[in-house]
């Protein structure tokens, strides 16, 4: 990130989230209707064809430089895809608000709103009202009342033996397999029927880190992987135990967390694997995975298609973990019982006072806390209920969402009315002040 005109060329992919919407990001490349430059031309070209696959368009445009050609004919463009699109006006810091807009209302592609990118102005506003039409559940509703079908993600880096296990999984060779890491490049869904039980199975692409992944092909493929990861009940995290837990492990399990999936540790090539190496492995996970200890680890080796029932029975488990209903009163019996055990911490002089729980929706579980400065909960106490309400309910590899709601004051802005007798002897006391 520089003050350099044409830095950007290659789309780069994050993910985001701003109130209840969550959403994929794609910075593309600064597209030039008047440079000829043969890469400026190919960025362009990537950033349209990225523009083409989104469902919401943001159009920056420089608020201090004005309307140009370039913005027209971006605007002419993106009007043929039939997609929304919200105009960005930034560096509007300091400028007259209705003269920047009427700057641009001539494109007449969609709202206009300034914002100061250098300065995190507006950007709130824009991201509320570029997802504005997408649908987007409350945590009072139930995301999921039965599992008919669990929809598993198969996530981990490249070359770590994700299409050889959906393969053994299958009995079949659907999914090319080879020792070049990228080989999947698409995320591909297969039906699978075990025990009565339907799954679909997603084999997704392997995802490097950001700075290594190379060609619009691989940004593609990273889209498709967050996508899949955001249909699914389960994320099935594929570990090499012949590799040390790298960053990108880790990196995989957190997107997995946030988007608040049940979670499954698979360790594959667990085959051929001395006991003193297995000793070293399993240290190194507990140590490292120490913050989504919730999540079951399986052994395995793909290959032989050895651990495979275990696998499974975890992958059950989570599912109905993550779908399960709980009355009011046991919560809130849990909840005291919490509060007994470890009270919450006062601040500024006053204590924290939670008093009933209750669900607020499933896949994941959301537990609604009711009380006064829930909000002011430091994040260590809201583990300690986490692993409280873990523990007393018997989740295994599902994470707990807490919201926590302050009860309204029924006497609030409402004035104090006094009886006749409290007003005589209001006067009487007023009286005797001013003698006083």
């Amino acid at each position: 990130m520089a003050n350099i005109s044409g830095l950007t060329r290659d789309p780069k992919v994050g993910v985001g989230k701003i109130g209840d919407a969550g959403y994929i990001v794609i910075d593309t490349g600064g597209i030039d209707s008047v440079d000829e430059d043969e890469l400026s031309a190919a960025a362009a070209s990537k950033a349209l064809q990225m523009a083409k696959e989104c469902a919401a368009i943001i159009l920056v445009v420089d608020g201090r430089a004005g309307s140009n050609a370039s913005d027209i004919m971006l605007a002419d463009e993106l009007r043929k895809f039939n997609i929304p699109v919200t105009v960005a006006v930034n560096k509007t810091e300091g400028l007259d608000f209705d003269l920047t807009l009427s700057e641009f209302s001539h494109l007449q592609i969609g709202p206009i709103i300034p914002i100061s990118a250098a300065h995190g102005e507006g950007l709130i506003s824009l991201i509320e009202l570029a997802t504005s039409q997408w649908e987007t559940a409350s945590y009072y509703e139930t995301e999921a009342e039965n599992l008919d079908q669990i929809r598993i993600a198969v996530l981990g880096r490249p070359n770590v033996g994700k299409s050889t296990l959906v393969n053994r999984v299958l009995g079949d060779e659907k999914m090319i397999t080879s020792d070049i890491p990228g080989t999947t490049r698409d995320s591909v869904e297969f039906d699978y029927m075990r025990d009565e039980q339907s799954y679909v199975i997603v084999d997704t692409a392997g995802v490097r880190k950001k700075g290594k992944t190379d060609g619009i092909a691989e940004k593609f493929s990273v889209m498709q992987t967050l996508q899949a990861l955001d249909r699914a009940n389960i994320a099935l995290l594929v570990i090499d135990a012949r590799e040390p837990i790298t960053d990108q492990d880790l990196n995989l399990l957190g997107l997995a967390i946030d988007s608040g999936r049940s979670i499954v540790i698979v360790v594959n090539k667990w085959d051929n694997l001395s006991e003193e190496v297995r000793d070293d492995c399993r240290k190194a996970l507990d140590r490292r995975l120490r913050f989504a200890r919730y999540a079951e680890i399986c052994f395995i080796s793909a290959l032989r298609g050895t651990g495979l029932k275990a696998m499974f029975d975890s992958i059950n488990r989570a599912a109905a973990a993550s779908i399960q209903k709980h009355k009011t009163n046991d919560l809130t019996k849990i909840l005291i019982k919490a509060l007994d055990t470890h009270q919450p911490p006062m601040v500024q002089g006053r204590r924290i006072k939670l008093r009933f729980a209750h669900m607020g929706g499933s896949n994941p579980p959301k537990i609604i806390i009711h009380g006064n400065q829930g909000d002011k909960l430091p994040e260590s106490y809201k583990k300690f209920l986490e692993n409280f309400f873990r523990q007393e309910l018997n989740l295994v590899g599902t994470p707990i969402k807490f919201f926590f709601l302050k009860g309204e004051n029924p006497y609030s802005g409402r004035k104090n009315q006094l009886t006749k007798r409290q007003l005589v002897k209001k006067k009487r006391l007023m009286r005797f002040v001013k003698k006083r």
